[in-house]
């Protein structure tokens, strides 16, 4: 037998993977140029002209030759003339690099039409590009989609015969495109066949899962946040060819499961200062939950297309939730969450910047309180109450470099999310003796005022080899004395965390105008239950535990206390 060695056809297209090829594309905007009611101008005063003219006379004639030639190239070739954003410019940067790209922007901070642009690049800069786009329903697609992908495409494309025997580009406003697809000219002499951009949407998926299975694409863009399931099949149509995931959408619902999943625990790279919020935001985050995915922020008063200035007057008295999401693309409320008012921007506190932390001076009563349970490792946080009656989480049991996370995100079978229990919650098998000394250890001497448990379990009858106790009595012998929670209502406790989460937030924050209760960035698991337990959650939510801590700290009337009176100093709440 012979072994015949056969060699492709130098004629044949080889395959291009979307990592190989350049992002980049249109003319970056600058401060020099402005949109005056849809006509481009020169943004400088005319002394500046003058001054440029003869500092930077190079930028001078280019400026006049955008002036004069852009208005009517971009209408010829929207993707090479047009204008490129800052914003999109920092995800070309990242495209080569990175797998997962999530577009959070604001009310009209051009995510869509850069997504859109990006996906009519790259179908005429890959030969025979498979390319998907996908919206929630098919008159979606047709209305927002496809209506951008036609705009986007070269003039001289929509001036040819529509149809040929390697593309095919029949459109009209009503329906879109013919077969929900675009098919390009070939752009390469070797190509058999031009790119192709198919329109799908949610909705197809929902009544059939197997409809995206079976097909590979070059760059796929999902238009408004995507069931999980969604997301997780598409993700490995990429694989054959190396490519790209681009979600866009603004944070509306906040920290949906989808939401939570990508920027949870995300690393924030870049900030930038808001003037109106007077704070710094995030504009780029690396997520720690999905290799090789990107977070970029698009602000919408960066787009100069638009009157940014009056979309922030409709939103500036609106609470500060509105505000992040509608203006900055920054999620920041939880998904159908018991605590509303609690978000990371606001309640969230660098550990060192902790007050009694960052300046041991500062006078704060300490609290302990513990929630115990049966096969699961005990819950417990430590609060710190300053003389203002502001209540700091300073520290948590167990954090998540114990065992991992405490609770996951988890929608059950009803469509209610209640979480599942994380690896966290694996039993530890340590007796009274062991978790006395814990605590102990991490306390570290600390002058603790009072330790308070859940009454419930503090006082539930326990054999031992001495005979029947409980918690109370069992720790007090080991020297580590609780005291029992009041045995409120839970609606009553969890009405006292709102309370202290309350504040004016069509305000700016200052010392006066502030919430009651904020949390280190160092307890993890406590900020997780706080954002994910729900309406729907039961007293088995994998969520209860750290929030149930809350409870008993607010229900036991805990404030700060001078050391010379033990009299009340703060409390209170907007």
């Amino acid at each position: 037998m012979h072994l015949v060695r056969i060699s492709l056809d130098d004629s044949m297209p080889k395959i291009t993977y979307t990592d190989e090829v350049d992002a980049h594309f249109g003319i970056p905007w600058t401060d020099d140029l402005k949109y005056d009611k849809g006509e481009l101008v020169c943004a400088l005063s005319p002394e500046e002209i003058d001054r440029l003219t003869i500092e930077d006379p190079e930028r001078a004639q280019t400026l006049t030759r955008l002036l004069m030639d852009q208005p009517g190239s971009e209408k010829e070739d929207p993707i090479q003339w047009g204008w490129t954003l800052p914003g999109w410019r920092r995800v070309m940067e990242r495209f080569d690099k990175d797998k997962i790209h999530v577009i959070l922007g604001g009310n009209r901070s051009s995510k869509s039409i850069f997504s859109t642009r990006m996906l009519v690049h790259l179908a005429q800069t890959i030969p025979e590009a498979e390319i998907r786009s996908m919206h929630v329903t098919e008159e979606r697609s047709i209305q927002d989609s496809q209506k951008m992908v036609y705009s986007a495409l070269p003039a001289r494309y929509k001036r040819t015969k529509k149809k040929g025997p390697n593309h095919s580009l029949q459109y009209n406003q009503k329906n879109g495109f013919n077969s929900a697809k675009a098919i390009l000219p070939p752009t390469d002499p070797l190509a058999e066949r031009g790119s192709t951009i198919y329109f799908n949407n949610y909705r197809q998926y929902m009544a059939d899962p197997q409809i995206f299975e079976g097909w590979s694409a070059h760059c796929i863009h999902l238009e408004e946040e995507v069931p999980n399931s969604i997301y997780e099949t598409l993700l490995g149509r990429t694989v054959d060819y190396h490519g790209r995931l681009i979600l866009s959408f603004t944070t509306l619902q906040g920290f949906t499961p989808l939401v939570d999943s990508l920027l949870k625990g995300a690393e924030t790279v870049r900030t930038r200062y808001s003037e109106l919020l007077q704070r710094e935001l995030p504009v780029e985050q690396i997520s720690a939950n999905w290799p090789d995915c990107r977070i970029h922020f698009l602000w919408t008063q960066d787009n100069p297309f638009i009157d940014g200035q009056e979309l922030v007057r409709t939103y500036a008295k609106q609470p500060l939730e509105v505000k992040l999401a509608r203006l900055y693309g920054i999620p920041s409320k939880s998904f159908q969450g018991r605590f509303p008012r609690f978000n990371r921007e606001t309640n969230i506190i660098e550990h060192e910047q902790i007050p009694f932390i960052k300046d041991p001076s500062i006078s704060a009563t300490r609290y302990f309180i513990c929630d115990p349970a049966g096969s699961k490792p005990w819950a417990g946080i430590w609060i710190g109450v300053i003389p203002d009656g502001r209540a700091y989480v300073y520290r948590e049991f167990p954090d998540q470099s114990m065992g991992g996370p405490w609770a996951l995100p988890h929608v059950n079978g009803a469509g209610k999310s209640v979480g599942k229990p994380g690896p966290g919650q694996k039993p530890l098998g340590w007796g009274y003796q062991q978790y006395a000394d814990h605590f102990l250890e991490l306390e570290g001497g600390e002058d603790i005022f009072e330790r308070i448990v859940d009454p419930r379990m503090g006082s539930a009858t326990v054999r031992t080899k001495e005979g029947e106790s409980n918690i109370i009595n069992a720790m007090s012998n080991l020297g580590f004395v609780f005291r029992s929670a009041p045995g409120v209502d839970i609606e009553a406790g969890i009405a006292k965390i709102n309370n202290a989460l309350s504040w004016d937030d069509t305000e700016p924050m200052t010392d006066k105008n502030t919430p009651k209760l904020f949390v280190s960035d160092h307890c993890e698991n406590t900020i997780s239950a706080m954002m994910e337990y729900t309406s729907d959650a039961t007293r088995s939510s994998a969520f209860k535990d750290f929030p149930d801590c809350l409870r008993y700290f607010y229900v036991s009337g805990p404030d700060h206390i001078t050391e010379s009176s033990l009299q009340a100093t703060g409390g209170g709440g907007y």
